[in-house]
């Protein structure tokens, strides 16, 4: 079986030159932020840092509140929509999955049935009902990553579901 092309080795990684930015340099190392997973769709701004490239940011990202005093380190920038982008990007969400036999089955079966796929989950906390996890999702943009969460919430095990940063 071949795998689409986006799934294949290395099309996840998310940084490099295969994501394209507006706004950049041509050659400048690009990466995401840890701190708040931007994904297309995001409003987004660049942050210069020093031997390292650009750090991509979401606008509303808690961390650039250390960059507010140097202003030369801000780069204006935006997703290019025109280049074909066949990448994946972690989106980060928090889940409440009801503590019965099936739940995690049933976040991993709505996820894969919306073309999503986890690339990491941490449980966060457990009671005697309800499991609280962080999930990664590689997901192609904001549209997909808010398609699961719809889908999600859909689910009668699936308590709540929100988008997280960090």
């Amino acid at each position: 079986r071949v795998l689409p092309a986006r799934w294949r080795a290395g099309a996840a990684k998310g940084n490099g030159h295969a994501v394209p930015i507006k706004g950049l340099v041509p050659g400048m190392a690009v990466h995401h932020a840890p701190c708040c997973h931007p994904i297309p769709g995001d409003r987004i701004v660049g942050i210069i840092t020093r031997g390292k490239g650009v750090m991509i940011h979401t606008i509303d990202c808690a961390s650039l509140e250390q960059f507010t005093e140097e202003d030369e380190r801000w780069l204006d920038v935006t997703w290019d929509a025109t280049v074909a982008d066949e990448s994946l990007h972690v989106g980060r969400i928090r889940v409440l999955v009801v503590n019965e036999p099936g739940g995690l089955s049933a976040l991993a079966s709505v996820i894969a049935k919306s073309q999503g796929n986890i690339s990491n989950l941490r449980i966060t906390d457990r009671s005697a009902h309800f499991f609280e996890m962080v999930v990664d999702i590689e997901v192609e943009d904001l549209k997909h990553l808010t398609n699961i969460i719809t889908a999600l919430r859909a689910s009668p095990q699936i308590n709540d579901v929100e988008r997280i940063r960090g």
